[in-house]
């Protein structure tokens, strides 16, 4: 039977998804300039690595004074580490040695001493600042659908914890947004033309749409093209009906509009392959062939999350290069990536050993081999900077379940790393670990089981990235991230923590 046009555009439409999300992408050959640049002038990206199925940040960071680490492990006797398998930290404004990092997180544990890396504390989804009080009457709006995997990676993704509730701009009616989409909406005139601001390799797909600019959305082995299925006959039916497509001008206005997209991606594959090849081929062969060994997983190790990495690394150096250079000469760009399998809600302690080892690789690798880039002239005297941040669903019980295993939580520890990171601190609030009376002489907790109240909010975390990206006008900030100003004022009103009353977490130095 011949295929028909419309069945083909049909049939391939999510073939196109991995080459491009709209018809507004990406038309930035022979643009102009960019706008001038406030703050670093060169070239930056914010890596978020989303840690899919609730991480457990309780034995991602642990207290290691006697009577604190005395209620962990009353708490977690069977998941729980003693003092001496913890690998002991030293922050800023803490008692040497007062907190250990999990075993796994050994190249993690050096960059927080070298002050690249940091941690926050408590950070989840809010509305509005609540006690414990607030949340035992329901006096104060909860983020909707708590504990719910679902909602709650949507509430991180998009900073909107009320979308039950929360009224949209005129702007975004109607659409469903996450907040690197949304600030990439404010930032696009920060690049050359209308190259995609965020591309995709994994993570949560909301974090990446915005209301205007639309994502790249790419495989995490970096593939922007349709597969070669060795398959003659298919890929010759297929190439033809790809060409009546590109063709297609007859004033029927959907048709078209795919047309526009398949050429469009074509271009843009084209165009995305070349600049990743050329700029990666102007790096010396040592720096190179570094890198290469940076990302040389050991053994027995998954690749998930390095492949998806080296792939950013990739994007990043073509990004960054001039495009005198071969590459692309964007300036601002957000990456998403995705680690899953953190849904232990039994045997915690293998499953969140081995991922942890391989976060804390692919951690360290992508960090130091754009360390590496520092040196380069190729960049025009602006090297690269990359900063990168965790994301979860939510944090997971302090008390450990009959199965050796958590449960779902709230908030959680996050952790962040680069070069522009003010790093071996501890910012936000440590929950007591005090479950002794069960939930009601805890202030941190809303039940007897260790489901922390955040004390920091995403949005807090999320604007302090944003805002080293580019965002400088409260209009811009409202707009990413509506309910933050909302937050702060009534954190202010009813007297919280100066921490609740800050649009920002100060993690990240200023600019000179």
């Amino acid at each position: 039977m011949p295929i028909s046009r419309r069945l083909f555009l049909r049939g391939t439409s999510s073939t196109l998804g991995l080459l491009a999300a709209s018809s507004t992408f990406p038309r930035f050959f022979g643009a102009a300039e960019a706008a001038t640049l406030s703050g670093y002038a060169g070239y930056r990206a914010a890596v978020c690595v989303f840690l899919l199925g609730g991480n457990d940040g309780n034995n991602v960071l642990v207290p290691l004074t006697s009577g604190p680490h005395g209620r962990y492990l009353d708490a977690r006797p069977n998941i729980g580490f003693e003092t001496t398998e913890l690998l002991a930290i030293n922050p800023v404004g803490q008692a040497a040695a007062s907190y250990g990092l999990h075993p796994s997180l050994t190249k993690l544990r050096t960059l927080f001493e070298q002050d690249r890396a940091a941690l926050l504390c408590n950070v989840g989804p809010m509305v509005l600042p609540m006690d414990k009080e607030d949340f035992t009457t329901g006096t104060v709006a909860r983020p909707d659908n708590l504990f719910s995997h679902a909602d709650q990676q949507d509430a991180w993704a998009s900073a909107v914890a009320n979308p039950s509730t929360w009224a949209p701009p005129p702007s975004l009616i109607g659409k469903v947004t996450g907040w690197a989409g949304r600030t990439a909406d404010k930032l696009h005139t920060l690049n050359p033309g209308e190259y995609p601001e965020v591309t995709s390799f994994g993570g949560k797909p909301l974090f990446s749409v915005g209301g205007d600019r639309q994502p790249m959305v790419v495989s995490p082995s970096g593939v922007l093209e349709f597969t070669d299925l060795n398959d003659v006959g298919f890929s010759a039916l297929r190439a033809d009906a790809l060409a009546q497509a590109v063709a297609l001008d007859n004033g029927v206005a959907l048709e078209a509009s795919y047309g526009g997209v398949f050429t469009t991606a074509q271009t843009f594959a084209a165009a995305r392959t070349a600049a990743r090849a050329a700029a990666w081929s102007v790096l010396p062969l040592a720096t190179r062939n570094s890198i290469d060994t940076l990302f040389t997983t050991p053994a027995g190790m998954s690749q998930q999350l390095r492949d998806q990495l080296y792939q950013v690394l990739q994007d990043l150096i073509a990004g960054a290069m001039p495009a005198a250079q071969g590459g692309l000469g964007v300036r601002r760009q957000v990456y998403s990536v995705g680690l899953g399998g953190f849904d232990t809600h039994a045997n915690q302690r293998q499953t969140q050993d081995e991922l942890l080892a391989e976060l804390d690789f692919a951690l360290d690798a992508f960090y130091r081999s754009v360390d590496l880039l520092r040196a380069e002239t190729a960049f025009g005297g602006n090297p690269p900077q990359a900063t990168l941040f965790t994301m979860s669903d939510f944090g997971r019980t302090l008390l450990e379940n009959s199965d050796r295993g958590t449960d779902h939580g709230w908030g959680n520890h996050a952790i962040v790393l680069g070069e522009r990171v003010q790093g071996r601190r501890l910012y936000g609030t440590f929950p007591s670990l005090d479950l002794s009376g069960g939930a009601a002489n805890n202030p941190n907790t809303t039940d007897a089981k260790g489901r922390w109240i955040p004390t920091l909010t995403v949005d807090q975390y999320s604007f302090s990235i944003a805002s080293w990206l580019g965002l400088s006008t409260a209009a811009e900030r409202d707009y990413v991230f509506p309910n933050l100003d909302g937050y702060v004022q009534a954190a202010k009103t009813g007297g919280f923590p100066l921490s609740a009353q800050a649009y920002k977490v100060a993690f990240m130095l200023p600019d000179a």
